[in-house]
């Protein structure tokens, strides 16, 4: 029942992004196609603008759903509505006929090929058709699903926030001979699947593309999407059970050092608490070549309870051999030297 609840909610979600999505849009023409809408081999090899005369392209795109951040593999699932418009007023004089209205095939005339350079895995929900307007005014409309790769720098994890980046090649075209529009259209969904993220913000970004084998500048299209991770689930999971495990370390300072059994027996279930925790932090921190802001706090937290840990052991020791003044000084400025030190590993890991 419960999976099922949550598969209405995904698919509830979706289709009131698709539904606005729709609306924001303009008027299609008729799916229908009117007339003979055969279009002259020659339309399909030239610009509609003159040479010289970059072709200005209004592009835009719309995140229906993020499903998915993948830390470990620097990967996204995203669905999101792709949308590209021009104007071609050849098309509405085509050997003394007018093509507006038609769906036409996008091989069948001049218009970009797009490719989504940072896929992994995507796949379409509708043809490949470029709907014309009554005033030339042509656009292509895609909606996508799948995986796409993406940099994620996690130093700051769990603070951390990221830009996830859709980068869409438009082939058969040079980067000198188109312009870009933002489409108003731009923007995200109100709700998304995913849990432990929030989207904060969109844009569209305009850059040429290189192509090395041949030296070449393709005209690219960049959809980013910012995102902030939401760290209550980390504050909960890691960084309060950490702070208990330190705490409880820290108990044998106040404990008789003549009294051996208990603080050998709390050192030790401190120090084996937490290396059961840490075995169990192996699912749920990203495995990186560099530290994070949890590791930095992981890491202190270890060296501390094992330092409780030797400071019990040499506490008692020198009670057992007649120093318990020694030992007693020892445990009272270990009061202040630790908490100290743990307000700098806090500083450390989660300000600096």
């Amino acid at each position: 029942m419960a999976g099922r609840s949550q598969g209405s909610t995904v698919r509830r979600l979706a289709l009131t992004a698709a539904g606005a999505w729709l609306l924001l849009s303009s008027a299609l023409p008729a799916l229908a196609i009117q007339g003979d809408c055969l279009v002259p081999p020659e339309l399909t090899l030239s610009r509609p603008d003159p040479e010289g005369v970059p072709t200005e392209m209004t592009v835009g795109a719309y995140l229906l759903d993020l499903h998915d951040i993948n830390d470990a593999e620097q990967t996204f699932s995203a669905d999101f509505f792709f949308v590209m418009a021009w104007r071609d007023e050849r098309l509405l004089n085509v050997e003394g006929r007018s093509l507006a209205g038609c769906r036409l095939p996008m091989e069948s005339i001049w218009a970009p090929r797009l490719v989504i350079v940072n896929e992994r895995t995507t796949s379409k929900s509708f043809e490949d058709h470029i709907y014309v307007g009554l005033d030339g005014h042509l656009e292509y409309s895609q909606r996508f699903r799948g995986v796409f790769t993406n940099r994620l720098d996690l130093r700051d994890f769990p603070m951390d926030r990221q830009t996830l980046s859709i980068r869409v090649v438009l082939g058969r075209t040079r980067a000198e001979d188109v312009t870009f529009v933002q489409d108003e259209r731009t923007g995200f969904a109100e709700e998304f699947s995913i849990a432990d993220w929030t989207v904060t913000g969109s844009s569209v970004g305009y850059e040429p593309f290189r192509l090395p084998t041949v030296d070449q500048y393709f005209p690219q299209v960049t959809y980013r999407v910012e995102v902030r991770r939401n760290r209550a689930y980390y504050a909960q999971k890691v960084f309060l059970p950490l702070i208990l495990i330190i705490c409880m370390s820290w108990a044998v300072f106040w404990i008789d050092p003549k009294l051996v059994p208990p603080q050998i027996g709390i050192s030790t279930s401190a120090v084996l608490t937490l290396i059961a925790f840490l075995f169990s932090l192996a699912y749920t921190l990203p495995r990186l070549s560099y530290l994070t802001r949890a590791d930095r706090f992981v890491m202190g937290a270890t060296v501390l309870v094992f330092f409780a840990f030797g400071e019990a052991l040499l506490s008692t020791g020198l009670a057992g051999r007649g120093r318990e003044a020694l030992a007693l000084r020892i445990d009272r400025r270990s009061r202040i030297v630790f908490p100290t030190v743990f307000a700098v590993i806090l500083l450390y890991a989660l300000v600096l």
